[in-house]
């Protein structure tokens, strides 16, 4: 039996028994510096057929924290096998007696490990095998953990207009060609999140773009610096991915529709979220309000970023991060108080060509004000009154309000919409105008515009003397400033 593994650091992936297997995950906050490493081999001889052992890095060298990802290859001529080891610096920090209880499913490093990451200077590492028979063979490699990511004070590091400095060299090499609005399947999916929304690029559709990857795209949590994100595509086909992942995925989706986006990576935080433009000096009210009414915020803040541009205006980029919040605007507090933040933006496209989301036209709600089943009585009635005293209120001028009855018995009923005068005759037994209704239906649906901050009726009927009806109402209102 023969067996080939690599194995990154802090890997819990579950190695399967094939002959031949090599993972190449490289870390995301690495150098690509490499350097000629040190290897030495000893078997022992014996008169039987001794077990035969691998080991190498993917790279000798780099800059503290090093991640040594290594691959190992052992073989067993006898099928006797007993034992196997890893050792780091001499310490033992994996044992098994074959592939799979050598590196479990559930399997962590231990702190020692992670401390020789840590600190800067030569590191060995070596796999031991041993037989039935006392046999032994091993295989040693040492790495060396260079001097710290240079990063020379703490603030706000623009990587893309810091091409060639450090820390932004690494950043940029792991995440430049990750943003990719040009892929089938990313523009798919952007066109799927935004059919609600057809049309100019809008706020309505950045939200629509953060509720799709927030339902659709399950929450994996993998340190920041473990490795570079997936493709888009890749996250939108395996349906899960880490702070990382989401935030390509999602500055690729806004980029596919028409505006501009950037990720944001906090190491402080162990984090990394998406942001996206939304234009120059703007009234940041509009998208607030939207926030607000779209997902019910119970009156949390919501979180930009601001700079001045170089008209000495101020760009907004909003935090879009499915990971780390429940609505657009949220993140993990500490990420909003971290010493450095690095941006990354996709490096095919110009810095200075932003796209900015339409304001006209932006959905506040849907609201769900009626969502009720009520048994109407022989020959009774039932009314619903909805206040429009928000129209006129924050900058609200009209609703838009879809109102759908239906009978859940066999028997039809009357059903209008009318106003204060309408139902005082109602009630009074009068002849009375309506706006819109239907009479003996089973069914009917209403969507119409109201601007005036007035409220008004919805009049259920049951004309049948014997028999009760039950009524299934449900009212819809979105509302709009302009």
């Amino acid at each position: 039996m023969q067996e080939r593994r690599s194995h990154p650091a802090y890997s819990l992936l579950c190695l399967s028994l094939s002959l031949l297997v090599i993972f190449s995950l490289s870390g995301c906050c690495g150098y690509t510096e490499a350097a000629k490493g040190k290897t030495n081999q000893t078997v022992t001889p014996s008169g039987n057929h001794p077990p035969v052992v691998d080991l190498s890095l993917e790279k000798y060298s780099g800059p503290v924290p090093f991640y040594p990802r290594f691959t190992y290859e052992y073989s067993d001529p006898d099928g006797n096998l007993v034992a196997l080891e890893m050792k780091i610096d001499g310490k033992v920090f994996a044992r098994g007696h074959d592939a799979d209880s050598f590196f479990p499913k559930n399997y962590t490093y231990p702190d020692f490990y992670r401390e020789a990451e840590n600190t800067m200077g030569n590191h060995t590492l070596e796999i031991i095998a041993t037989d039935s028979n006392g046999s032994t063979a091993s295989k040693t490699v040492t790495f060396t953990v260079l001097t710290g990511l240079p990063i020379s004070k703490p603030g706000w590091y623009t990587c893309n207009s810091r091409p060639n400095n450090p820390p932004c060299d690494t950043m940029l090499e792991g995440y430049c060609d990750k943003f990719d609005e040009r892929d089938l399947a990313v523009r798919q999916a952007a066109a799927a999140a935004i059919s609600k929304h057809p049309g100019t690029f809008s706020i309505n559709q950045l939200l629509d773009i953060y509720d799709y990857v927030h339902s659709n795209v399950f929450y994996q949590n993998v340190p920041l610096d473990m490795w570079p994100p997936y493709y888009p595509n890749q996250t939108l086909a395996t349906k899960s991915g880490d702070c990382k992942n989401q935030a390509v995925l999602i500055a690729s989706m806004v980029e596919a529709i028409g505006g501009s986006a950037r990720v944001l990576l906090v190491p402080d935080c162990e984090h990394a979220f998406a942001e996206v433009y939304l234009g120059t000096d703007i009234d940041t009210s509009i998208i607030s309000g939207a926030i607000g009414s779209h997902y019910n915020t119970n009156g949390k803040g919501v979180n930009y970023h601001t700079n001045r541009n170089a008209d000495n205006k101020t760009d907004y980029w909003f935090i879009f991060d499915t990971a780390g919040g429940s609505f657009p605007g949220q993140t993990i507090p500490e990420c909003l108080k971290a010493n450095y933040t690095f941006e990354v933006r996709d490096c095919n496209r110009p810095l200075d060509a932003l796209q900015a989301p339409e304001s006209q036209g932006t959905e506040y709600g849907p609201f769900r004000q009626i969502d009720e089943t009520k048994v109407i009585y022989p020959d009774w009635g039932w009314n619903y009154w909805q206040d429009m005293d928000n129209i006129g209120r924050s900058g609200i001028k009209w609703c838009h309000l879809n109102l759908t009855v239906k009978s859940l018995s066999p028997t039809p009923l009357d059903w209008h919409i009318t106003d204060e005068e309408g139902y005082q005759n109602s009630q009074a037994h009068r002849s009375y105008s309506y706006y819109y209704g239907e009479e003996q239906v089973m069914q009917g649906s209403k969507g119409f515009d109201w601007s005036k901050p007035e409220r008004f009726y919805i009049i259920l009927n049951n004309r049948n003397q014997q028999s009760s009806i039950t009524v299934k109402t449900e009212l819809v209102e979105t509302c709009y400033k302009s």
